[in-house]
């Protein structure tokens, strides 16, 4: 089971270059900007979700830790947001995103697990 991780990885490579051709073509046509590296890992977890409901065994240790940094990006997007716009008050959601986006992770995998 270990030896998954691996596989996961190197996938994982592969999506990234996808999304940095993907970036180029919806930047192009939208004026739209994606975080590479955000949608590579959601894109990871979401298909190994995908896979698991399809009956594949999957380590749902690794989708874990792939939701988990999806909800600490999402965070730091906050974060971001707040600086931009200058509007401080964005700050008071963080710890709201990470609370209730460990509830929501902790939510999906509990239902996928049984």
């Amino acid at each position: 089971m270990t030896a998954i991780i691996y596989y996961v990885l190197l996938t994982m490579i592969g999506v990234y270059f996808a999304w940095l051709v993907l970036n180029n073509l919806i930047k192009k046509a939208f004026e739209f900007k994606i975080c590479a590296i955000c949608a590579t890992v959601v894109s990871t977890w979401s298909g190994l979700l995908i896979l698991k409901l399809f009956g594949y065994t999957i380590d749902l240790i690794i989708v874990a830790v792939l939701m988990g940094q999806s909800v600490a990006g999402f965070m730091y997007f906050i974060e971001r947001r707040a600086d931009s716009t200058k509007n401080k008050r964005l700050l008071l959601v963080k710890p709201l995103v990470i609370l209730f986006g460990t509830l929501i992770v902790y939510l999906v995998l509990s239902g996928v697990y049984q």
